[in-house]
């Protein structure tokens, strides 16, 4: 009887805990647009360290070639930018975005800041921490997507050797390594990762990923177009 009673609530509550699936609707506009080109522009900085748009540009290429995205050599965009007048970062992002993606013939513009990229320092610790800012936009400036990400790295962090006392000395070894020279760039790798293959995040496979003909066939059969490499091929 006390298992006849009790079963309500035991199917309620497996229902209360069950997974409920990630949303997917940020997905829409990127699907509508089928994206072929990103144009990678510069990286707006809002912390002291005039390198980190440097470490963050570089980084970016690669992640959104994997998922099959054309993106323009970034030290040619730079080029040809401050060839037309645009020799900051802010000026770039204040642009239309209808000019920029003219002027490389571009289906995209992704836009990316810094808002954190510091080591912050405290007794035996040493917290590397990164935020970044993406905003992905259409040719005509519609927003397609967009996510922020932030990471943190302790290099302290590790099992204990049983002797205390050596433990704090490697522990204040790492954190003044990491004071002295944080490294920066694989977080900003991890961070670009999660930005664009993470599970609330990802973007579709581009139409030069070896995925992309399979997964738009199971979102719409009859809509499915051949890829760049098949049409070259």
């Amino acid at each position: 009887m006390k298992i006849k009673l009790l079963l309500p609530w035991l199917l309620l509550l497996l229902s209360a805990c069950a997974v409920q699936p990630p949303d997917k609707s940020y997905l829409e506009p990127l699907h509508q647009a089928r994206l072929k080109s990103i144009l990678i522009v510069p990286v707006q900085n809002n912390v002291i360290d005039v390198l980190a748009p440097t470490s963050v540009l570089a980084t970016l290429p690669y992640q959104l070639a994997e998922k099959g995205y054309y993106t323009f050599p970034v030290n040619t965009v730079k080029i040809l930018l401050e060839a037309e007048g645009y020799y900051e970062a802010a000026e770039v992002h204040n642009a239309p975005p209808e000019q920029l993606a003219a002027l490389f013939g571009a289906d995209s513009i992704l836009y990316v800041t810094i808002h954190e990229w510091d080591a912050k320092y405290v007794l035996l610790s040493t917290t590397t921490q990164v935020d970044f800012e993406y905003k992905l936009v259409s040719a005509d400036g519609a927003l397609l997507w967009q996510a922020r990400k932030q990471m943190s790295y302790s290099p302290q962090q590790q099992n204990s050797s049983g002797n205390p006392l050596a433990d704090l000395l490697v522990m204040a070894i790492a954190a003044a390594v990491e004071r002295a020279a944080p490294n920066y760039l694989p977080l900003t790798r991890a961070a670009n990762a999660q930005a664009f293959s993470g599970m609330e995040t990802a973007l579709p496979p581009g139409p030069y990923s070896r995925d992309y003909q399979l997964y738009y066939q199971k979102l719409s059969p009859a809509s499915v177009t051949t890829s760049p490499t098949t049409e070259e091929n």
